[in-house]
C-alpha cells in the first residue's frame, strides 16, 4: 500500500471532488448537498425511465398525469417508509419488477447494451 503525503491525499480529493456526477454536479458539489437534496437529484434521473416506461399514467399524483410525464418526488414522510426505496420516485413503490424495470429502461435509455454484465 502508498503511503501518501498530505499534500498528495488533499490534490487527490480535490481531483475526485471534481469529477462529473450527475448533470450540473461534480462529486463535490453533490457531496455537500444535505442528504435529501441528495435523494431529490438521485429522483429527477430516475423519473426519465419511469415516464418512458409510463408509470405515470397509473399515478396517484396529478402533476403527473397532467404533465404525462413523471414528476413526482418522495415526501418526508415516504422517504421513511419501507415500501419506498430513496432513489426512486413515488410511482415505483410497488416492489423489485418496477425498480429493476426503470433501472434496465435507464441502462437502454444511456444506451448500455443488454449483454453487458455491468449492468
Amino acid at each position: 500500500m502508498k503511503i501518501r503525503t498530505k499534500e498528495e491525499e488533499q490534490r487527490y480529493q480535490e481531483e475526485q471532488d471534481a469529477e462529473l456526477y450527475l448533470p450540473g454536479f461534480t462529486w463535490g458539489e453533490y457531496r455537500r448537498l444535505p442528504e435529501r437534496q441528495q435523494q431529490r437529484e438521485e429522483q429527477k434521473i430516475m423519473q426519465i425511465p419511469a415516464s418512458s416506461l409510463g408509470y405515470w399514467k397509473t399515478c396517484t399524483l396529478p402533476s403527473c398525469r397532467r404533465a404525462k410525464a413523471c414528476r413526482g418526488f418522495l415526501s418526508e414522510m415516504q422517504s421513511r417508509t419501507p415500501g419506498y426505496h430513496k432513489l426512486f420516485p413515488p410511482c415505483i413503490h410497488d416492489g423489485a419488477h418496477r425498480q429493476a424495470a426503470t433501472l434496465k429502461e435507464l441502462a437502454r435509455l444511456w444506451g448500455v447494451p443488454e449483454d453487458d454484465p455491468t449492468t
